[in-house]
């Protein structure tokens, strides 16, 4: 019987079906007692007493081939990915019976697939999730992290030796005050706001409470070779916008002199503006202004990556790609200018200035609590704390505890798999637009490319060539996508030279909601809806957060009928699982107000941005 399931869960992902995570679960749960076998992980996470216990179930190894066995090592290889991916952690134990010996050997596979003997730049697939955990180990405190237990390891114990875990207490604190004070005393200050993102950079400058400059920027980083092709642009808007203010500021020079430079600068904070012409004016109004510069107090940043401490540690995200898989340079030596780019803009300051970074989903969760703090019923909204995700070129994830607490977890929730099925779209290259391998790791089913840009592109050639295929054709007429063969092998793919063209196809999807009532492009945002309730099922069981709502950022969602095919999407899983947007009805704040009424920019565009200038007030 227990060979049976498995082989109908196999036959639904030859079929090219996807097989979620969450059913493959569930049926190996149901099977009797006799037929299966329980594994249980203890993951031993930084801090005094700090462990997580889980369980799963999987069908008695004895009687399974070896399709069977593959399948059933790929789930629990995904269940410890998934955990490390989203929590981290120094060790992990599995505790199983054994005296079943060739449990044992199935298990003891696990050093090789995590590729724990080999170095970070050997490392794929699973074994990036180890890279990150070295990573934000070698970030924290000896006392965190002991050098006597610098490699993450897996051990095995029998289950009798399983111990006794008590869930640890939550001591409620009033939060609200602290995310409020956020949003507040922001009279006689300089700070600026950075959302850094895969597509776009958006930066705001707010001056004595006022949002005095707004700038938004394309770019595609993950072409990028070195750091210094990743820095130098968050530098150089940064700039821009303080030479903007300073000049607007300036009462010296000759007003004929004055307004050609305005005149310019309104021209690079223009969104088509290329990177050589930012820094040209720039330069020549920086001259001009002779030194005379407004002193910025903070600086703070959005950034799609794992932070720990203003400190960016993660190194596996698809913005890195090109520096990983450059030859020429060493990469575990390089990223250490990507980790302190705190300190690259801590000139930007004032000499006692300050530059405060965290997580893109972070931000998200952060900004949701300031806003919710300070509007009606604060203290029943936040009560619970705040979950949120940013929908963007990825998928970001941000978590504030109820005691007002960002965990310093990995929580890279767009890297999870979720799917162990749809073995037709495995074969394809992961830069071909049909693939559901991920563009770091390679593995199949992350949820990377299930949801935001990727989840939209990848539905939109499922669907549209058979169901649509006018749709289909009109991607390619309007540049949208190209085929092209690399390595003998045809892939579909967005060209991003000479322009890139992500946002344009992205916004092309969202308006053929608002063109035709077309059955098709409805459920390609429904199961955008589909995944992300999956979403909401992993992150309960692997972080137990007491929100039950989630907070949405971003762009996607400014198009309502966008929204509402992903929230009936959801709600086909879960029923009572309801997003909340972050737009204009959770402005509460005095500068999201601001924000709200611009004529060119939207609370959805440019909330990071506003909670980044919060973030960085609190930490004055």
């Amino acid at each position: 019987m227990d060979s049976q399931v498995v082989t109908a869960l196999l036959t639904k992902a030859k079929l090219g079906n996807p097989v979620f995570i969450t059913d493959v679960r569930q049926s190996f749960e149901r099977l009797k007692s006799a037929n299966r076998q329980k594994l249980f992980f203890i993951l031993d996470l930084p801090g005094k007493d700090t462990k997580r216990l889980f369980k799963i179930y999987i069908p008695t190894v004895t009687y399974l081939n070896n399709e069977q066995l593959e399948f059933v090592r790929s789930y629990i290889q995904a269940e410890i990915y998934n955990i490390l991916s989203t929590l981290g952690g120094l060790n992990m134990v599995i505790y199983l019976d054994t005296t079943k010996k060739d449990l044992i050997q199935f298990v003891k596979s696990l050093n090789n697939a995590f590729e724990l003997e080999k170095p970070r730049s050997a490392r794929l697939g699973y074994g990036r999730a180890v890279n990150v955990i070295e990573r934000i180990r070698s970030s924290l405190e000896p006392e965190n992290y002991p050098k006597t237990r610098d490699k993450f390891t897996f051990n095995i114990e029998d289950i009798s030796l399983l111990p006794e875990l008590t869930e640890p207490k939550n001591d409620r604190q009033n939060t609200i005050g602290g995310f409020e004070n956020a949003a507040k005393n922001l009279t006689g200050k300089v700070i600026c706001g950075v959302d850094i993102g895969g597509t776009n950079n958006k930066v705001v400058l707010v001056n004595n409470g006022t949002i005095c400059c707004v700038k938004e920027y394309s770019w595609f980083p993950a072409k990028f070779k070195i750091p210094a092709e990743q820095i130098n642009p968050i530098y150089l808007l940064i700039k821009l916008v303080i030479v903007k203010v300073s000049l607007d500021e300036n009462n010296t020079l000759a007003t004929e002199k004055k307004t050609k430079l305005l005149k310019d600068l309104d021209s690079a904070l223009k969104r088509e503006a290329t990177y050589a012409y930012i820094k040209e004016v720039v330069e020549e109004a920086e001259s001009a202004l002779n030194g005379n510069l407004i002193e910025v107090d903070a600086i703070g940043v959005s950034f799609p990556d794992v932070v720990i401490k203003d400190k960016i540690v993660g190194g596996e995200v698809s913005k890195m790609r090109g520096m990983r898989e450059n030859p020429d340079i060493n990469y575990e030596q390089e990223f250490i200018s990507i980790t302190n780019l705190d300190e690259h803009l801590k000139e930007l300051c004032k000499k006692e200035g300050i530059v405060k970074i965290i997580n893109d989903g972070s931000m998200a969760a952060f900004t949701a609590a300031v806003e919710l703090s300070s509007g009606k019923n604060s203290a029943e909204i936040v009560k619970n704390g705040i979950f949120a995700h940013t929908l963007g070129t990825e998928l970001g994830t941000g978590w504030v505890t109820p005691n007002g607490i960002i965990p310093e977890i990995p929580l890279e929730v767009y890297s999870i798999i979720i799917d162990l099925g749809s073995f037709i779209e495995r074969e394809y290259h992961c830069d071909d637009l049909r693939s559901i391998n991920n563009f770091n790791t390679n593995l199949p089913g992350t949820l990377q490319k299930y949801t935001s840009q990727s989840g939209v592109f990848r539905l939109a050639l499922k669907y549209f060539p058979k169901e649509r295929p006018d749709l289909y054709q009109e991607l390619f007429d309007m540049g949208f996508i190209e085929e092209k063969t690399v390595n003998g092998t045809s892939m579909f793919i967005v060209p991003t030279e000479p322009v890139d063209m992500r946002k344009g196809f992205m916004g092309h999807m969202m308006q053929l909601l608002d063109r035709e009532d077309n059955e098709t492009t409805r459920k390609i945002f429904s199961e955008i809806g589909y995944f992300l309730a999956i979403t909401w099922l992993e992150t309960e069981r692997l972080l137990k957060p007491e929100a039950n709502s989630r907070q949405l950022f971003g762009g996607l969602l400014t198009n309502k009928k966008c929204y509402q095919q992903i929230q009936d999407g959801a709600q086909s899983l879960i029923k009572d699982l309801h997003f909340d947007i972050a737009n204009e009805k959770m402005a509460n704040t005095a500068l999201m107000k601001q924000l709200e009424n611009h004529p060119d920019y939207s609370v959805g565009q440019f909330a990071l941005t506003i909670g980044a200038v919060y973030y960085a007030n609190q930490g004055l």
